[in-house]
């Protein structure tokens, strides 16, 4: 069993005193000094985990070490022992992403928002009053709604009627469909209907193509109950 050694003394009564700055000699179970070859491996020590972390010291009190050491580990945590990918494909746990793909990751991301202009439109109108939208970047841009709607079925009014017929009919002249290219039709209500778009005439409901149209009219045609019936049809243009 390891012993340590300091210098002592006695007064002249007897009593033993210790010097307190005096260094400190460990032996090993074989009695070789600890700091001249001696050998620790069989030896135990009690030791408290440190409150905090700090470099390690020369000339330290083992458990102290063994204190600082349990620290540091301690505080490391399992991602210290993590292994690293370089890759974008890795799903397995406990793998980190390394610095060098997070930076290319970054620069993507930054090039996209830079594709997206950060969501800005320009909006202008021509010398008709007519109104006008285009993007800011390289991508391709949709109005804010997909979808224009004339109609929403909930009882719009024609701008005439016809009480012989019970009938309405609306009219719209030398509309230009070229931002569109479907035009869906949903009857809210119970009469029948027709829609004109150009020469083409749709007199139930569903979702159509008009692409080939540009300046045309479209006229629409409800029939009710009374007398200039509102029309519950929703009439919807998709680009």
């Amino acid at each position: 069993m390891a012993e340590i050694l300091k210098d002592v003394f006695e007064d002249e009564k007897g009593n033993q005193h210790y010097l307190a700055n005096n260094t400190e000699t460990t032996f090993d179970q074989n009695g070789t000094p600890l700091n001249n070859g001696g050998d620790l491996s069989e030896a135990s020590v009690n030791f408290t985990v440190s409150s905090s972390r700090k470099a390690l010291t020369a000339k330290a009190r083992f458990k102290a070490l063994m204190g600082d050491i349990a620290k540091w580990l301690t505080d490391l945590g399992p991602a210290a022992f993590y292994k690293v990918a370089d890759d974008f494909t890795t799903t397995a746990e406990n793998y980190l992403f390394t610095a060098r793909k997070g930076k290319q990751l970054k620069d993507e991301v930054d090039n996209l928002n830079q594709n997206l202009a950060q969501g800005q439109i320009e909006f202008d109108v021509d010398a008709t009053g007519k109104g006008f939208y285009r993007k800011r970047g390289a991508d391709t841009w949709l109005p804010f709604s997909n979808a224009l709607v004339l109609m929403d079925g909930t009882g719009s009014y024609a701008f005439g009627g016809i009480n012989n017929g019970y009938y309405s009919n609306f009219q719209l002249d030398n509309f230009d469909y070229s931002a569109y290219s479907k035009i869906r039709i949903t009857n809210l209500g119970t009469y029948p209907f027709e829609v004109v778009c150009g020469t083409t005439s749709y007199t139930s409901p569903g979702t159509f193509d008009i692409s080939a149209l540009k300046q045309t009219t479209l006229r629409i045609f409800y029939r009710g109950a009374a007398a200039n019936p509102p029309i519950l049809l929703k009439v919807e243009l998709i680009p």
